[in-house]
């Protein structure tokens, strides 16, 4: 059976990357990919690895450290159509297996408003890179 309650819509540009912040330290993978448009790239690792695929097959693969995701803003861009988020990301704590995980980063996150006024993600580029644990 479905959930009757969907999930949250941003309000505005910043609040959709709060929002998959929000989503991925409860786990809810559902909620996370909501903030993105149908066809949205994200690419959250500082290296050239694979990035995973579609965006649910990244964030899944990311939320598998079931640790908690801090996004802080650093700056906004507005523009026509769009807005330009500069974040900040943490993760840091143990992960799963009982290893230290700490990574940082800058990205920029691309958000757009929707036909119903709410605003969604249509690309984003993270810079997360492991942080020496000491």
């Amino acid at each position: 059976m479905s959930d009757p309650i969907g999930p949250p819509a941003a309000r505005w540009p910043l609040e959709a990357a709060e929002l998959v912040a929000l989503a991925v330290s409860d786990g809810d993978l559902g909620a996370a990919v909501a903030q993105y448009e149908p066809g949205a790239l994200l690419r959250p690792w500082s290296d050239d690895r694979a990035d995973g695929g579609t965006v649910r097959e990244t964030m899944a693969s990311l939320m598998q450290l079931r640790l908690p995701l801090d996004t802080r803003l650093v700056a906004v861009l507005p523009a026509e159509g769009l807005a330009m988020l500069v974040c900040e990301r943490r993760i840091d704590g143990t992960g799963p297996d009982g290893r230290r995980v700490r990574l940082r980063g800058t990205g920029c996150t691309v958000v757009r408003p929707q036909p119903d006024g709410s605003w969604r993600i249509a690309a984003d580029a993270w810079r997360l890179s492991a942080v020496p644990v000491g």
